[in-house]
């Protein structure tokens, strides 16, 4: 592996090897099972990766507010129609109240989610690894969900990163 390779192409060769199965399955089907290893690793830590633009309808209701799919990690910018209403930061604070973006016909909300990130943590890519291993030892008969995590030992290297919100 080389210093400027893809992050996610050298989780996917990490697991490979962590689980012991170059050439045993078929290319697509390991990178089937790695994705959705990778894709449950990342939804419990709110890792978006590649970087990409979002552009959404949004439902506002009388007093302003609206929510998002995903979490910015640049300014919202709320359009209606073609017409830029405002540019608000990633924190989406603003007035209680925000009359600009009442009686908006078509509201679109347009922002970057994700991160561009040049190397992953060690202890992501190896719970990552342990999920492919658990879908490779069951031959993908498993479900994935955050008891899968628990099982397999993911989760006690993606517990220094998890947000708890009370």
């Amino acid at each position: 592996m080389t210093d400027r390779a893809d992050p996610f192409e050298q989780a996917y060769e990490i697991c490979k090897l962590q689980a012991s199965v170059d050439g045993a399955f078929p290319e697509l089907l390991m990178r089937h099972w790695f994705q959705a290893s990778w894709d449950l690793c990342a939804a419990m830590i709110g890792l978006v990766y590649p970087r990409r633009e979002i552009q959404e309808p949004i439902i506002v209701d009388n007093c302003g507010n609206f929510q998002l799919s995903f979490r910015p990690s640049s300014d919202v910018e709320i359009f209606d129609g073609y017409t830029l209403i405002m540019t608000l930061p990633p924190s989406l604070k603003r007035s209680w109240c925000d009359p600009a973006l009442c009686c908006l016909c078509k509201p679109v909300a347009r922002y970057t989610v994700g991160e561009d990130i040049c190397e992953l943590s060690p202890r992501f890519v190896q719970a990552v690894a342990r999920v492919f291993a658990y879908i490779v030892e069951n031959r993908g008969d498993t479900e994935l969900d955050d008891q899968v995590l628990g099982k397999c030992g993911a989760l006690r290297f993606l517990s220094p990163d998890l947000a708890f919100v009370m």
